[in-house]
């Protein structure tokens, strides 16, 4: 569940970006941090760990790239480009996730 709740608030982030609420794009990458550490503590023995920590960075770095810019009316490069790269590595978990599923025997 808690891999739902980082992706709905990273998505969040994205859409609130997109409609120009920076500042609760800001609130839901805040809140989206402990979550994300959450999510990759509790992955430490699969192979998606490091996924999870490389996310983690990415947000924060989301996160704290912004912070001096809230309240203006435009993202910072960083930024975006953060969030971006943590949407691809989303997309890149469900590309493997789906792999897996289809070389599992079946049953």
């Amino acid at each position: 569940m808690s891999r739902v709740a980082t992706i709905g608030l990273v998505l969040a982030a994205a859409l609130a970006d997109r409609s120009g609420s920076h500042t609760l794009a800001f609130d839901a990458l805040l809140l989206a941090v402990p979550v994300t550490a959450y999510v990759g503590l509790r992955e430490l023995g699969e192979r998606s760990a490091y996924l999870w920590g490389l996310v983690l960075a990415l947000v924060m770095l989301a996160t704290a790239s912004r912070a001096p810019a809230l309240g203006d009316a435009s993202v910072p490069p960083l930024a975006r480009s953060a969030l971006i790269a943590c949407i691809v590595v989303f997309c890149l978990q469900a590309v493997a996730a789906l792999a897996d599923e289809l070389r599992a025997p079946k049953r």
